[in-house]
């Protein structure tokens, strides 16, 4: 018998715009979906009540009861799930401060139970294994892609950031033996999505991090990395997407590491040429 993820899974490719609203919240939020009515579900995804009882009917349940009785012996079913909702529901924070980094410390844990080890050396390898590297993700993603191309360039030499004013002039420029790196998180920038489109249509490995395997990215990538971003303020957290991008990092770092020592000793030797460092001793003295 399927469970509520892998019918959502199976049909969220016939399912109308806001139904995919629905089905991605409840995905994505199954410990507070589990306690809302399909009115608080309606409104916290942005749809009518009405998309919440069609989405039950699309995904052959009677009725929205239904839904979600599945939905919460899917949970109870879930260890982690439950260690999650008896602590969010029994635990009381002092202050929002605290409520604040309990949820990236949820979000972390969360990453964590998500990530295969094999998929991280995977994603690593075929980092290392590309003639050029190409990262997209724009607006508060490049937190994550800034970060990591510079840090890419550092280790590697051959990455590239494509900024968000140029794509397609960079974009003209992927070759099939390069790999395409794109951080994709709602709302799923559809600029960042066409360079994935493009690069797969042309033969590119694509690696998406994203989050959640219903994100429009999963389903153009080679190989998905996949990262929490709930947050108790307006904006996501960006927090677990670091994470993940330092693990691959370290496994670089690790896979290669005479290669990775070569490019950096010489990345030095120009941050001191061109003096790109404050000398404290440098410093005239008052």
């Amino acid at each position: 018998m399927s469970t509520i993820t892998e019918k959502i899974e199976a049909q969220f490719d016939t399912l109308s715009v806001a139904q995919k609203k629905v089905a991605h919240y409840i995905q994505s939020n199954m410990q507070d979906a589990v306690m809302l009515s399909a009115q608080k579900i309606a409104g916290k995804s942005g749809v009518s009540e009405a998309t919440v009882h069609r989405l039950a009917q699309a995904l052959a349940y009677p009725s929205f009861s239904g839904m979600l009785q599945d939905l919460r012996g899917h949970v109870l079913k879930d260890q982690r799930a439950v260690k999650n909702f008896v602590y969010t529901t029994s635990h009381q924070e002092d202050s929002w401060i605290e409520k604040h980094f309990v949820q990236e410390i949820e979000n972390l844990r969360e990453t964590m139970a998500w990530t295969d080890k094999a998929d991280v050396h995977q994603a690593a390898r075929m980092l290392l294994d590309a003639d050029r590297i190409w990262i997209a993700g724009w607006r508060m993603g490049l937190s994550v892609t800034s970060f990591f191309s510079f840090v890419l360039k550092y280790m590697l030499g051959n990455c590239e950031l494509i900024p968000q004013g140029g794509v397609a002039e960079y974009a003209a420029y992927i070759q099939p033996g390069d790999l395409v790196f794109v951080c994709g998180f709602p709302r799923y920038c559809s600029r960042t999505l066409k360079v994935a489109a493009l690069a797969k249509e042309q033969g590119t490995k694509v690696i998406a991090l994203t989050d959640s395997g219903l994100s429009p990215f999963a389903k153009l990538a080679h190989l998905t990395l996949y990262a929490a971003c709930r947050s108790t303020g307006f904006l996501d957290s960006y927090t677990a997407s670091l994470s993940v991008v330092n693990a691959l990092i370290n496994e670089i770092s690790h896979l290669e590491k005479e290669r990775v020592k070569i490019n950096i000793e010489k990345m030095e030797v120009m941050f001191k040429a061109f003096q790109d460092n404050f000398e404290w001793t440098n410093r005239s003295k008052p």
